[in-house]
């Protein structure tokens, strides 16, 4: 057994470790058994990176001496989780910030072995003293600034409170502070002068009281590779891999700034080629006003449903009992153009596509063409505002004339039941064209649905295959009540579901592809009695292809189709409404053009 670990460093260590994780357990929600596990092996080498170097150098970790270091790290550890905790506990069903604690735990051993390193080489002189001090000053005003925030609005910093911080120019918070009462301004500047003076003097004693520190060549070499390691760890710039960038502030503000980015190159083509869109309707007139619903499922997998599939649970009844309705056209051999979300989802409502050579910022959106087409268009959505992953959606949904997310409204709680609410401020007097977007079926699958809607295991226990198919049950039965309402409120003619992937529920999910299985999506239409009458060609062409093999990424054409609309910016080859449909399981592809369908061997 090593000398190192002698009861004060274990304890210490354990110590440190059991609150930690604790506070993290309680201020997390949703957390499956994966999630939790992971976390209670990553947080074990940041406890030991802070108990160490203190144990190592004969000192102790809450000595003054670190008071600096503790502070910081502490402000990192607890701000940005607690608030976030404190706004969303009662509404988001599923939440963690462990890269927070992660990176708190790590700035305090980066500095405490700084602090034990320049001590022993006797350079812990007042440059150093004041380049410490300024460090920590400034990553203490991320803490500082969210605090203050929420203060004033009672909330967590969130995606709209930071594109107003980003969008506020120099003279815009000049008048904001000199707006400010006197009295603020005062204790602001005073608090601000306290903290640094704080940080300067308790690193100026520091300096002092560690000045006989003596490591030996193990010692030194040991605590030299760790700020080393610390020091690059931190300060990666990317935010795939940067700890640092992946902390609840900075992941915020570095999603904030791309979407920015994207959306001046996405609307800069849009406002300019929008009004040059042609769009001509081919309809027979309706007696009254007509609504089309499209529905996007997350992570849902037709080897998981009833109706698409053999599968042993009826996960989806409302559809089940409409299989042999001549108003429903099943799809059992669609796939996913891509296994993740974005990349799906920027083709399948967009022209860009697997089959052409088109550009996402400079394609025109479903959305455009059901606005030239004469419908008032919404956007309801239970999946994030806007994120780095989430960019090119978000550009896509703030066209329409009405979008919603439920993260932007306290007051909801996030299932996808939430989105039904919405339906009621739909105007039954116009023609609408309304997208869903559902979280479905995303990981973690137990958080996905209300307690009472268990029907298959144990209400509120951690099980996946029993969760996931929960979550589609669901998401059918959500879909029962849009089919319904839509019917009896809005003279719905058509509701089209599909899902951007699907997932193998009891496998961890992988950045790379490893498994058709991850690309077998459902995928069905509903076509009023009515709509059919009036477009029995459309009919009779989908039910025709109801047994060929089509990809995601031709929804956009899908949905032209269903709308009646002609347009140089539709192919009616590429859709299934058409008897000119051109596609086959030969010449179709997922993964972006990079395979072909004909190599899924699931089904033989």
């Amino acid at each position: 057994m090593l000398l190192w670990l002698n009861n004060s460093f274990t304890i210490s260590t354990i110590l440190l470790y059991i609150f930690i994780f604790i506070f993290y357990a309680k201020l997390s929600k949703g957390l499956g058994n994966k999630a939790f596990y992971l976390q209670m092996r990553r947080f074990l080498p940041c406890i030991i990176a802070v108990t160490l170097p203190p144990f190592l150098s004969s000192q102790e970790l809450l000595s003054i001496s670190f008071a600096a270091p503790l502070l910081t790290g502490i402000a990192w550890i607890f701000t940005y989780p607690t608030l976030y905790f404190l706004t969303y506990k009662n509404n988001s069903v599923s939440f963690s910030y462990h890269f927070d604690i992660v990176v708190g735990l790590y700035i305090t051993s980066l500095f405490i072995t700084l602090y034990i390193l320049c001590s022993h080489f006797n350079i812990f002189t007042l440059p150093l003293i004041i380049l410490f001090t300024s460090l920590e000053f400034c990553l203490l005003l991320f803490p500082v600034f969210q605090l203050a925030y929420y203060n004033i609005y009672q909330e967590c910093i969130s995606e709209s409170g930071m594109m107003a911080v980003q969008q506020t120019d120099k003279n815009e918070a000049l008048e904001f502070l000199f707006a400010l009462p006197i009295k603020t301004k005062l204790l602001c500047t005073m608090a601000i002068i306290l903290l640094a003076t704080v940080l300067l003097c308790s690193n100026m004693s520091a300096a002092k009281d560690l000045s006989d520190i003596k490591l030996n060549l193990q010692t030194t070499v040991i605590l030299s590779a760790l700020a080393i390691f610390l020091a690059c760890y931190l300060s990666r710039p990317n935010k795939e891999k940067g700890v640092f960038l992946r902390t609840g502030f900075m992941e915020l503000y570095i999603d904030i700034r791309e979407y920015f980015k994207a959306s001046g190159q996405y609307t800069a083509y849009h406002e300019e080629n929008f009004k040059n869109l042609e769009v001509t309707v081919n309809k027979t007139q309706f007696s009254s006003p007509q609504t089309f619903i499209l529905v996007i499922g997350e992570s849902a997998s037709r080897d998981h449903m009833k109706i698409f599939s053999n599968y042993e649970r009826d996960t989806t009844p409302w559809l089940s009992k409409n299989q042999t309705s001549s108003e429903f056209f099943f799809f059992k051999n669609s796939y996913a153009c891509w296994y993740q979300t974005v990349p799906a989802l920027e083709r399948a409502l967009t022209e860009v596509n697997q089959y052409n050579d088109k550009t996402f910022n400079k394609s025109f959106s479903i959305l455009d063409i059901a606005k030239k087409a004469g419908y008032e268009t919404y956007w309801f959505s239970n999946q994030g505002y806007v994120g780095s992953v989430d960019t090119p959606i978000t550009l896509i949904a703030n066209t329409a004339d009405h979008a919603i997310w439920t993260k932007q409204e306290l007051n909801k709680k996030q299932y996808d039941g939430t989105l039904l609410d919405y339906l009621a401020t739909v105007d039954p007097n116009k023609n609408n064209f309304i997208i869903f977007h559902f979280m479905g079926s995303h990981d973690n699958f137990q958080t996905r649905y209300p307690e009472k809607f268990t029907i298959w295991g144990t209400p509120g226990k951690y099980d996946l295959i029993d969760n996931y198919d929960n979550s589609l049950a669901y998401t059918d039965h959500l879909l029962k009540e849009i089919y319904t309402y839509a019917t009896e409120h809005l003279n719905l003619q058509s509701l089209v579901y599909f899902s951007d992937h699907s997932t193998i529920p009891d496998k961890r999910r992988q950045p790379n592809f490893t498994d058709f299985l991850t690309v077998r999506i459902p995928m069905f239409i509903y076509l009023s009695d009515n709509y059919q009458k009036k477009y029995p060609d459309i009919s009779i062409a989908l039910r025709q292809h109801e047994q060929y093999f089509w990809t995601n990424d031709l929804i956009y054409d899908l949905m032209c189709g269903i709308m009646n609309v002609e347009s140089p910016n539709y192919d009616i080859t590429q859709s299934l409404t058409s008897i000119k449909y051109r596609f086959s399981r030969d010449n179709l592809t997922t993964l972006l053009g990079q395979l072909p369908l004909s190599a899924d061997k699931t089904d033989l």
